[in-house]
């Protein structure tokens, strides 16, 4: 065998023949890579000529895939919104609980609650301490019922009975 490269150049292509080494017997054929720069290959790199429609058929195919997905970002982006707004309520509801609660504690009236400054449980029964220094020195509202209070001219006498229907009507009947 002889040691010589053959090199066959056709329209568009270029193959290089080399020759086995010396006690082998396969021979070698190699191409060249695909220029793929070149505008007159109308093949893609499957093999298949360029078809203008089946491209077009694919873009339309992407762009509506993409559309589809840009309502989808833009629902989720308004759920999101939604949620940290949301989010944004949860801790001014918790700290008007808050105020609320050790507002009716002191027993301080609604116009005064608004008015407690705070972030902490303290903080807010200190301001509320001092509101109800400022303000009246009531003092806060307990579970004990109120005394039986005494009226009239004379405070020394004992208050009358409570009424009683049953009573009043015997009285009314017997005469």
């Amino acid at each position: 065998m002889s040691d010589t490269t053959v090199t066959t150049e056709t329209p568009g292509s270029q193959v290089t023949v080399t020759p086995p080494p010396e006690g082998d017997t396969t021979t070698t054929v190699t191409d060249p890579p695909a220029n793929t720069n070149d505008p007159a290959d109308n093949t893609d790199p499957d093999g298949d000529t360029f078809d203008p429609d089946k491209a077009r058929e694919k873009i339309r195919k992407v762009n509506s895939e993409a559309a589809g997905l840009r309502k989808r970002l833009a629902a989720e982006e308004q759920v999101n919104k939604a949620n940290a707004e949301k989010g944004d309520k949860v801790p001014a509801l918790e700290a008007e609980i808050l105020r609320l609660r050790v507002g009716v504690k002191h027993g301080l009236p609604e116009s005064l609650v608004k008015r407690l400054t705070g972030t902490t449980e303290e903080e807010l029964l200190q301001d509320a301490e001092e509101l109800m220094s400022m303000f009246g020195s009531k003092k806060p509202p307990t579970d004990q019922p109120r005394e039986n209070l005494r009226g009239g001219a004379d405070p020394t006498q004992e208050p009358k009975k409570p009424f009683n229907s049953d009573e009043f009507a015997a009285g009314i009947f017997a005469r």
